[in-house]
């Protein structure tokens, strides 16, 4: 009774080839991009690779969504809670009450 060695279909198997013809996304010439408009055009490009596209997309996000401020321990808020942030500033923002100076 043979023991070890190969056996047929054991192991990992092999990278299917791709053999997509992308060349990459649309881009203006001669304009400069930042990296936010380089990972848009590719996540918006629809003959990109699932694969890219989703890593664009994972690029892109923290440029798009703001992370949320931390929590304070300390017991002071933010200021839309603080003394007079609700008060009517129309007064003071008025270019025709700058010639008076203070209210």
């Amino acid at each position: 009774m043979a023991r070890g060695g190969a056996r047929p279909g054991a192991g990992r198997k092999k990278k299917a080839v791709t053999t997509e013809d992308w060349k990459g996304p649309d881009l203006p010439e001669g304009k400069s991009l930042r990296p936010l408009d380089f990972w848009l055009a590719i996540l918006r490009d629809p003959n990109a690779p699932l694969d890219l596209r989703m890593l664009a997309a994972k690029e892109a996000m923290p440029f798009m969504h703001a992370k949320p401020a931390p929590a304070r321990e300390d017991g002071q808020t933010d200021l839309a809670n603080a003394p007079g942030a609700g008060d009517d500033w129309t007064h003071d923002l008025d270019p025709r009450n700058a010639a008076g100076g203070v209210h």
